[in-house]
C-alpha cells in the first residue's frame, strides 16, 4: 500500500531534476542522465580518499603509509568537479536544501550497494559540526542536513548534540594549504565517550583533510574504537 502511494505521488507530482530541470519520474530530483554524467570518484586511497591514478585496489596514498590518519576509513562520493560545487555551494549559500537530500540519498545507495555491502555499518552517524555563529548566520548545518536521509535509510542513531565547534575558524577553502592546519587547531569539544564505538562522520567536501583530522582525532581520544569518514566530494591531497 505505501509502495503505491509513493508510486503514485510521483506519478501525480514528478519530481524535477535539479540540473537540466525536466521532468523526471525517478523517486529523487535528478534524471537518470544527469546522473549517469556525474563524476564518480573510481579509484582513491582507502584511508583518506586521496585521488590516485593507480589502477591498483585498495592501494594507500604516500601520504597514510608515512603517517596514519586518526580515521579508518573515507569513502568519497564525487569528484569536485562539475556539477558538484555549484551543487554544494547553492545547498551552503543558497539554502537549497533539497540538494543536501539528494547528496545524502546517493551517498546511502553507494554505502548499501557497494562501500558496506559485504561489511558492518558504523554504530552511529556524527556530521561535523558548525560554530554556533556560522550556523546563526546560515540557519542550517549542511553536513547535518546530508546525514539526515542517510540515518533514517540505514536506521542508525544521529548524534547531533555529542560534539560542538567551540572556535569560529575562518573558512578552510578561503585560506592557502600552510594555514589550514593552524586555522582548524583545537576548534572541537567533545562531550561524551565514544568507548568502543564504530562512529561515521559526514562531511559535505573534503580538500586538505585537516578539519576531518582535528574532529577524527579528538573522537579516538574519547575512545572511538573505529571511525568511517563519509563525504560528499573529495577536493585535491591531504
Amino acid at each position: 500500500m505505501i509502495s503505491f502511494f509513493k508510486k503514485f505521488t510521483t506519478w501525480l507530482m514528478p519530481h524535477v531534476c535539479i540540473l537540466c530541470r525536466n521532468i523526471t519520474h525517478r523517486s529523487q530530483d535528478l534524471c537518470l542522465s544527469c546522473l549517469e554524467h556525474l563524476p564518480i570518484v573510481k579509484q582513491s586511497c582507502p584511508m583518506c580518499a586521496n585521488i590516485l591514478l593507480s589502477t591498483h585496489q585498495n592501494v594507500l596514498c604516500g601520504q597514510c603509509l608515512k603517517q596514519k590518519p586518526p580515521f579508518d576509513t573515507t569513502h568519497a562520493l564525487f569528484l569536485y568537479q562539475p556539477p558538484i560545487p555549484k551543487l554544494i555551494l547553492d545547498l551552503k549559500f543558497h539554502h537549497a536544501l533539497t540538494h543536501a537530500k539528494l547528496l545524502g540519498e546517493l551517498l546511502t545507495e553507494r554505502i548499501l550497494r557497494e562501500w558496506y555491502q559485504k561489511k558492518p555499518l558504523p554504530t552511529a552517524i556524527i556530521p561535523i559540526p558548525l560554530h554556533s555563529a556560522r550556523f546563526k548566520e546560515r540557519g542550517f548545518n549542511q553536513a547535518i542536513e546530508i546525514a539526515r536521509p542517510i540515518a533514517k535509510a540505514l536506521k542508525l542513531p544521529l548524534l547531533l548534540h555529542n560534539a560542538v565547534r567551540i572556535k569560529a575558524t575562518i573558512p578552510q577553502a578561503t585560506l592557502p594549504a600552510r594555514e589550514r592546519k593552524h586555522n582548524i587547531n583545537n576548534a572541537f569539544l567533545i562531550k561524551k565517550s565514544f568507548e568502543n564505538q564504530h562512529i561515521a562522520v559526514v562531511d559535505d567536501v573534503i580538500t586538505t583533510g585537516n578539519t576531518i583530522h582535528e574532529f577524527c582525532h579528538l573522537l579516538k581520544k574519547h575512545g572511538a574504537a573505529k571511525i568511517s569518514v563519509w563525504c560528499c566530494a573529495r577536493r585535491g591531497t591531504i
